[in-house]
């Protein structure tokens, strides 16, 4: 077994275990519950902590949470072209009009 990160949220691990899962890594959270023990315990030591099974797949772990990681950045906000609105940048669609986004302005994910 071997220890991959640790990180305050959880859920955030969940996502991660979800990635590593569906790519055929057997992995676990650790720590999923000790948050009630904060305070008697280091708050560091009480993260949950993302593990998989087997080390011999910590090279293809690592790169696939490098990769996720990579495609969760943040990236600009854009205006929309129809009506001025600004859009956050995870999405590709104006909310206020329902214009697309210009293609030629989207980050293409990672391969």
């Amino acid at each position: 077994m071997q220890r991959l990160l640790s990180h305050q949220s959880v859920t955030h691990l969940g996502y991660l275990r979800g990635i590593l899962e569906a790519a055929g890594i057997g992995c676990f959270i650790k720590n999923e519950r000790l948050s009630g023990a904060l305070g008697e315990i280091p708050f560091l030591e009480c993260w949950p902590e993302l593990w998989i099974i087997d080390a011999g797949d910590l090279a293809q772990a690592e790169r696939l949470l490098g990769a996720a990681q990579t495609e969760a950045a943040p990236g600009e906000p854009w205006q929309c072209s129809s009506c001025g609105e600004m859009i956050e940048s995870q999405f590709v669609t104006c909310w206020q009009c329902g214009t697309d986004e210009p293609a030629a302005d989207r980050p293409h994910p990672a391969t």
